[in-house]
């Protein structure tokens, strides 16, 4: 701490405090990725309390950062320097950063990790550095291009705004710093550009680190403190979103995190070191995740062709009923009463029923298969490949193993009711004799068969 200190001083980044700043932030370091190393963070709570909430940080989805880089085939990455240190801040909003070291006698001239609103700065910067030249992640920096000409070309515009902006970069490891690579790693996600067709899985450092940390082995054990649970949560949810494993295949895991996670919002202060029993369903979901990260498969990007054909599903209180329409007609459907608990369910979960319905009995060709459905929250969940609602997800989970073994990926799109076609099949009206629909072989297998 007192190198830090001793390091901001002498950096011109904090000054002496001639009156006793209106928020004192408490500092404490985490260690950097480099084992060696240690970032300062200000504990700023007091300060983001007091004010409003940012704006949106402006930070790509994941999905969409990764489906940007696949559609390229060269890449140029480099990480800024201190890169919240970079921006200098007016007296008006420094006087606010009140550092707590050894007495509040500091204050910081530039923006402080741990304020709510800088990441939403810094990306909003970084996104005007690297306009039609790539993508920024916060102090990530990826040029872009679709051949190795272009890639350079557009590493040199950057390096001209960079110079302009007095933003100062450098290249993560030994490499030369503006070196244009098919394959590399970034923000976590590993990227092979070179391939015939692009593809990405998780950092295998990181996949390592997570399969065989003590968290992971604690929460196996079924006891864990919430903080080891929370950290190995977190990182399920980053490995099924960059390998593209639906969440609703955890329903039981994602039912436990809710609780807990629940439990500690309620609470006065969230004790993170009790110890809580992980119940032998969702150790279960989570043993059968950690195979698919051990095994780190490679995601192939692109987008499929479409089928040609779109499934328009409906339910009532009483019924349920799926079409299948292509080339402007209905070519086949089904149509069925619910039954036994079904029948008493609530109208989201009948209408994610009778989606899954329509997929397994009706979907066979592969590629992105159009779906038209009514409720926004069914939308929602096969959009995002999870739900709220635990019975939701099992049924879900259903739908996505069945389309993912016939090579199909689904396209939810929400209607009005008013203009959905299957709505009338759900109150009475009889579908009419369609072809019997023969079954096609599968086209492949998934990760989802290990469940």
């Amino acid at each position: 701490m007192e190198r830090h200190r001793a390091t901001l001083r002498s950096c011109g980044v904090a000054s002496d405090a001639r009156s006793r700043p209106a928020f004192a932030m408490k500092a404490f370091t985490t260690p950097k990725k480099d084992g060696r190393t240690a970032r300062l963070v200000l504990d700023a709570r007091p300060l983001n309390d007091a004010m409003r909430r940012p704006p949106s940080m402006d930070l790509p989805r994941l999905r969409d950062f990764i489906a940007e880089v696949e559609r390229h085939r060269f890449a140029m990455q480099c990480d800024g320097v201190s890169y919240f240190y970079q921006f200098p801040v007016d007296a008006s909003i420094s006087r606010y950063f009140g550092i707590g070291m050894k007495g509040c006698d500091m204050l910081l001239n530039v923006l402080c990790m741990g304020w709510s609103w800088a990441p939403c700065i810094a990306q909003r910067a970084s996104n005007v550095l690297v306009r039609d030249l790539g993508l920024a992640w916060v102090d990530n920096f990826l040029v872009l291009g679709g051949t190795l000409d272009e890639a350079e070309r557009n590493v040199a515009v950057f390096r001209k705004r960079a110079q302009a902006a007095r933003v100062e970069v450098r290249a993560e490891g030994d490499d030369a710093l503006w070196q244009v690579r098919s394959r590399f790693v970034c923000v976590g996600v590993e990227f092979d550009l070179a391939a015939e067709t692009q593809r990405h899985r998780l950092d295998p450092a990181w996949a390592e680190r997570w399969v065989d940390g003590s968290g992971m082995t604690a929460v196996l054990s079924g006891r864990a403190t919430a903080r080891q649970f929370a950290e190995v949560f977190g990182g399920a949810v980053w490995a099924t979103d960059i390998l593209a494993v639906p969440r609703c295949h955890f329903a039981a895991l994602l039912s436990f995190a809710g609780r807990l996670g629940g439990r500690m919002v309620g609470a006065a202060a969230p004790v993170w070191d009790e110890v809580v029993d992980v119940p032998p369903s969702a150790r279960r979901e989570l043993g059968a995740l950690r195979k698919i990260v051990r095994e780190n498969p490679w995601v192939v990007g692109g987008v499929p062709e479409d089928t040609g054909s779109v499934l328009w599903t409906d339910a009532s209180s009483r019924a349920w009923a799926a079409l299948l329409e292509a080339e402007g007609r209905f070519v086949d459907g089904r149509q069925g009463v619910f039954a036994g608990p079904d029948a008493d369910a609530h109208i989201n979960l009948k209408e994610m029923l009778a989606f899954a319905e329509g997929v397994v009995r009706l979907c066979w060709a592969p590629g992105a298969q159009r779906c038209r459905i009514d409720n926004a929250a069914v939308v929602g969940a096969v959009a995002k490949g999870s739900s709220s609602s635990y019975a939701a997800n099992r049924v879900l989970s259903r739908s996505l193993r069945v389309a993912g073994r016939r090579g199909i990926v689904l396209r939810p799109d929400w209607v009005p009711s008013g203009g959905q076609l299957a709505d009338p099949y759900t109150r009475g009206t009889s579908l009419p004799r369609f072809p019997a629909q023969l079954p096609l072989p599968r086209s492949r297998a998934t990760p989802f068969d290990l469940f």
